[in-house]
């Protein structure tokens, strides 16, 4: 009898581990060698009538996760008209970042250290990526513009109302927005930014032509947005439960992202860059569609999603305990289909979902659990892998062999 249980499972687990992998996905997989610009030519026939690129990453603490955004930016670009970039921070937070790329500032060291709440950006690889944008912008005419998405620190956004309101020559003055949305706050104090947003707003509301006439109305309605997003934070901060908060956090990321391609017209396409759970096509981040999804039903096809894994490195992630050290994979962990991506790289991989998904021989296999190593967002997991639907949230995945941990800028 126990040698038949053993067998049994033995046989379970090899149909299991099999379930990993398809050697029909070769069809659908290009190896690369280097993150640069030049290689990314595989996304060529994919991206016709895309609007929005969600590039995922598996882990915030990764090196090589921000030097592709770099590459991929200038790709998407160069190739396909891609001149927005929307990043997983504030949104007020990301205009200043805008400023350094646009030539208007030249402190980006200044501008992370006083209008940045993204402990992952003050880093050597995303001074590059700044760097690298604002140089772009310098050589071409057609410029590319930055973008937070968030609303969990508005702060910024208070002081670029300000700001506009001095450019309009007022003497209005807004009042708190200090907190961000996970610090404890009194009853008061909701009450007291409710009234400040519902006041501000019907200032606006009240005296649009005359804010207009005295700025313009690209700048009036771009002050204006800034004035909603304090009114998510308001909606958000009201909300008893904290899962809530996560909830009307991904629904509110995806309407931002949607005014931002509103704003720069019909023809406008971006690069929306956060972590693998906010991009997927899923329900990720709570009991609700989270950012990914909501774009889905607003975009169809017209949003093309990817995901990243990787292989072994070093990552920076906290700890359960608050501490912000390196974590990280000495090796693959086998039978996973991230050894499946690893087998097939050379020695990085993308593999085409959506175009993998039209074969009717791996429709069941995209439909199953897949198994990757496990990253981590802000906060490291608990497990070394993590089973996940995959093939049903992304159009592609970007398998890297090989990551270090993000270098902290100087």
């Amino acid at each position: 009898m126990k040698y038949i249980l053993t067998t049994l499972f033995a046989g379970l687990f090899a149909v299991a581990a099999l379930a990993q992998c398809n050697a029909q996905l070769e069809k659908y997989i290009t190896g690369f060698d280097s993150l640069k610009a030049s290689s990314f030519s595989f996304f060529d026939s994919s991206l016709k009538d895309v609007r929005i690129v969600g590039y995922g990453e598996d882990t915030h603490g990764t090196a090589e996760f921000t030097l592709l955004t770099k590459d991929l930016m200038t790709y998407l670009s160069q190739n396909h008209g891609f001149k927005i970039l929307i990043l997983e921070t504030g949104f007020g937070e990301g205009q200043y970042l805008n400023d350094y790329i646009q030539g208007r500032r030249d402190d980006l060291k200044t501008i992370l250290k006083e209008h940045n709440s993204t402990w992952r950006y003050n880093t050597q690889e995303f001074h590059q990526l700044m760097n690298g944008l604002r140089e772009y912008n310098q050589n071409h005419a057609e410029k590319i513009h930055v973008y937070g998405s968030e609303m969990q620190y508005v702060i910024s956004d208070a002081n670029r109302i300000r700001d506009f309101l001095k450019k309009a020559d007022t003497n209005y003055r807004i009042d708190g927005f200090e907190k961000h949305l996970w610090q404890p706050m009194e009853e008061y104090e909701k009450t007291d930014y409710y009234v400040s947003y519902v006041k501000l707003k019907n200032y606006f509301t009240d005296n649009y032509e005359i804010l207009k006439s005295k700025t313009s109305e690209k700048e009036l309605e771009l002050a204006y947005r800034h004035v909603l997003v304090l009114g998510q934070f308001v909606m958000a901060i009201h909300q008893n439960a904290e899962q809530r908060k996560h909830d009307m956090r991904d629904m509110y990321i995806a309407e931002n992202i949607e005014w931002i391609l509103h704003f720069h017209g019909t023809e406008s396409k971006a690069l929306y860059w956060a972590h693998n759970a906010h991009v997927g096509d899923w329900v990720d981040n709570g009991s609700v569609d989270v950012a990914g999804h909501q774009l889905r039903k607003m975009y169809g096809d017209a949003y093309f999603n990817l995901a990243t894994d990787f292989g072994t490195g070093e990552y920076m992630a906290f700890s359960h305990d608050g501490k912000l050290i390196a974590f990280g994979h000495e090796s693959v962990v086998e039978d996973s289909f991230t050894a499946c991506l690893k087998d097939f790289g050379k020695p990085n991989a993308f593999l085409n979902i959506r175009q993998a998904r039209e074969d009717s021989t791996l429709i069941e296999f995209l439909n199953s659990n897949l198994t990757t190593m496990s990253g981590a967002g802000a906060v490291i997991r608990d497990e070394e892998t993590e089973t996940k639907e995959l093939g049903k949230a992304f159009d592609g995945i970007i398998y890297l062999n090989q990551t270090h941990k993000i270098n902290w800028a100087e």
